[in-house]
């Protein structure tokens, strides 16, 4: 009994109000249930009186979806899940119209169900899975109060911030100073949004402008921990690619040869990863802390899920 539980929840907003929710097929298996999961789920259903569009969802894994024929679907047009997965739309009561394979339907369960469910095992493990599910609850609670009464600066939220931000002043003063000896052309806002357009696609004013941030209100107070961070090391990580071009051509700099290394500095492998990874944090957080939509980032909003939650306060597992 001393494995750690780690079952994905994710955060939906239906209608006005946000919600969270589990999926069976998961939790069926993090629970050791002795029976087929279809067997199990519709048990549960029919022996409980839970509810479809309240307690629970059915959904079709997208790749399935598509081959299905004569399905009555409209409020789950946006689907692209595969089997177990969560991106999915929710608007009402849906009704699958297709019988047969019940192993191409996934149950998505509200929190509540999926405690209720645990519960209902009788045993050890489904009094720790509930716990569990409680936990991640005030969690998602926690930070979502947060939110709402300070948005603009939810990201200090982490235990870590002050630290990263601290640390990460001097990977900038690194940057600016790199500039200073080496760079004749000294055009910092220039080179500034250079950096936001490689990593956020925004230029430092787009991005201001969307989180509605005052004159006095520092641009990098309202980033991320793990985006501070980044940020930290490319800039940093830059200015050593400047002093060694600078000490190899044996004089300064102009504006063409900064953006050269920078283009060179930007295209390694590693930067695209990093590049997405915060992409995927700004339209992901933004949009359901500080309900805000970054127009650009738009294909990169993905699941707001229980990890989530975690990596913003700084915690690892239970």
């Amino acid at each position: 009994m001393n494995e750690i539980i780690n079952i994905k929840v994710v955060q939906k907003s239906i209608g006005s109000e946000k919600k969270r929710f589990v999926n069976a097929r998961e939790l069926h298996k993090w629970l050791k249930v002795g029976k087929f999961f279809a067997n199990w789920i519709k048990d549960r259903i029919e022996k409980y009186d839970f509810a479809e569009g309240t307690d629970f969802f059915k959904v079709m894994p997208y790749k399935e979806l598509k081959q299905a024929k004569n399905f009555d679907l409209p409020d789950l047009a946006n689907q692209k899940s595969g089997r177990g997965n969560f991106d999915f739309t929710i608007s009402g009561n849906q009704k699958l119209k297709r019988g047969g394979d019940v192993r191409s339907i996934e149950y998505i369960l509200t929190i509540d169900m999926a405690k209720e469910a645990a519960m209902l095992e009788n045993n050890e493990l489904g009094k720790k899975v509930r716990k569990y599910f409680i936990r991640t609850e005030e969690r998602f609670k926690q930070v979502m109060r947060a939110a709402l009464e300070n948005p603009k600066f939810i990201n200090q939220l982490s235990k870590d911030f002050k630290e990263t931000r601290e640390e990460t002043k001097d990977y900038r003063k690194d940057f600016t100073d790199s500039i200073k000896k080496y760079v004749s052309a000294k055009h910092y806002g220039t080179y500034t949004d250079m950096l936001y357009q490689f990593l956020f696609a925004e230029r430092a004013k787009e991005y201001r402008k969307l989180l509605n941030l005052a004159k006095k209100d520092l641009t990098r107070n309202t980033m991320y921990e793990e985006i501070l961070f980044i940020i930290g090391s490319f800039e940093t990580g830059l200015a050593g690619e400047l002093e060694k071009k600078y000490k190899k051509d044996g004089g300064h700099l102009n504006k063409q040869a900064f953006i050269k290394i920078f283009e060179q500095f930007s295209s390694t492998r590693n930067w695209d990863a990093y590049k997405k990874r915060v992409r995927k944090i700004m339209a992901t957080y933004d949009e359901e802390l500080r309900d805000i939509r970054h127009p650009k980032l738009i294909d990169y909003k993905k699941e707001f899920t229980s990890e989530d939650i975690k990596q913003l306060l700084g915690q690892r597992g239970d």
